[in-house]
């Protein structure tokens, strides 16, 4: 069964470009909306923190890092390299500098799953829709006996099942 393809698996993830990107720039918008309203009450926060008298913004945090270092020691007259743990103090940083970082990548990586998702679950719902236009344009340009197929994890299986009634009472009614 070498040659034989596997007709339930669509080669083609864009279907139809115009609905599917439609579909995740919505998504994005939906996403781009949520953080935007999110960093204006992170931002409303410092605010409010800095008009109650707690400026957060010009507080320093100073971070006790723990780190490995090595020294040469001269032990029975042999100079050798003994390895110990320590603490360095890394210069103070301001809140901001520490929370807005993982912020912005935190953003990033929201957009690009979002972008991900979004572009598989289009086919999904793109590809049933395409596959029922086809199979109507094929009833009215006068063939019999079409019925529209999805695959098993495909959407809009309950449109499907009408459009097939649809079909099969638009075949009686020609008779």
């Amino acid at each position: 069964m070498e040659g034989v393809k596997n007709k339930s698996k669509r080669s083609n993830y864009l279907i139809d470009k115009k609905f599917q990107y439609g579909l995740i720039s919505t998504f994005l918008i939906s996403v781009i909306a949520a953080l935007v309203v999110f960093t204006v009450g992170f931002s409303l926060y410092f605010w409010f923190s800095t008009m109650a008298g707690d400026n957060l913004f010009k507080e320093f945090i100073t971070i006790e890092k723990q780190v490995t270092e090595e020294r040469e020691v001269v032990e029975n007259g042999e100079l050798r390299t003994e390895t110990y743990t320590t603490t360095k103090t890394i210069p103070g940083l301001k809140r901001w500098e520490i929370v807005i970082p993982p912020l912005l990548l935190n953003n990033l990586v929201i957009l690009i799953i979002i972008v991900i998702v979004g572009f598989f679950y289009s086919h999904r719902i793109a590809g049933p829709a395409f596959r029922m236009m086809v199979d109507i344009q094929r009833t009215l340009d006068g063939e019999k006996g079409i019925r529209v197929h999805l695959r098993k994890k495909d959407k809009l299986g309950d449109l499907a099942d009408k459009v097939n009634l649809l079909l099969e009472k638009l075949e009686e009614s020609r008779k």
